[in-house]
């Protein structure tokens, strides 16, 4: 028995754009509802021309549209975070779609297929701090020619992070996803670095008869840097309308 609901096949309004002023858009897009069980999730992802997604929700192809996170996106209704998608969209013309194509095309797909509008504000929002302990960093400066291998992976007790070319930035960057919250860099050091670092996130906490340091004490003992709560101003993107895709 098919749980699918097949949403219409509709050309994209403007196309593929002609001329440098005009938006990008994709060609033809299908929307197809997604039913529970959710049982495999993909975030939008570009293959030559065509962008495919899993059992995406609003919220997700908004922060893959628009490169923010999830507690940057405010006003969307209770559906946009439950209501699952799969999506095919392709674009007219040759060579692989860039990142920036990607974004900009999905951009146009929620205007057109969602009805979304939105406007964007800043907002002061509780953050972590990425600075250097008392004790001074641990960290080592990248050769010259060094590769940038740099990746994070699931160990037995919790995650490994381990980059050979990687800036403090970055670093930031890839803790926001552990740390429950944003993390900004105010550490001072400019360059790249190479170092490894085993923690515990915080936003998945581990076992009772787990000895794998926590995310704070890690960071600490490990890379000489520390974490502190602080407030930062963040880009909110506020949606004022989105609705669901219709069937013609």
């Amino acid at each position: 028995m098919a749980y699918w609901r097949m949403l219409a096949l509709v050309p994209m309004v403007g196309a593929v754009a002609v001329g440098q002023d005009a938006p990008l858009a994709f060609d033809v897009a299908t929307i197809k509802f997604h039913p529970e069980p959710i049982t495999l999730s993909a975030d939008p992802i570009a293959r030559g021309r065509t962008v495919t997604s899993i059992a995406s929700t609003l919220a997700d192809l908004l922060t893959s549209a628009y490169g923010v996170r999830y507690d940057q996106i405010s006003g969307i209704p209770s559906w946009a975070e439950s209501a699952h998608y799969d999506i095919v969209a392709k674009a007219a013309g040759e060579g692989a779609l860039t990142r920036q194509e990607t974004q900009q095309m999905l951009q146009a797909l929620l205007a057109e297929r969602f009805h979304l509008a939105f406007h964007r504000e800043t907002k002061e929002m509780p953050a972590y701090a990425l600075v250097i302990a008392k004790s001074g960093h641990k960290l080592k400066q990248s050769a010259a020619d060094a590769q940038g291998k740099n990746g994070t992976r699931t160990s037995a007790s919790g995650l490994h992070m381990e980059y050979t070319r990687g800036t403090m930035e970055g670093l930031a960057s890839q803790l926001s996803h552990s740390a429950g919250r944003r993390v900004v860099d105010r550490t001072g050091l400019a360059g790249y670095w190479t170092f490894t670092f085993d923690f515990v996130p915080v936003t998945r906490p581990s076992g009772p008869d787990s000895d794998a340091p926590s995310m704070f004490t890690a960071i600490q003992e490990q890379l000489g840097l520390k974490l502190e709560p602080v407030k930062a101003p963040f880009e909110m993107l506020v949606v004022d309308r989105a609705e669901k895709p219709s069937e013609n």
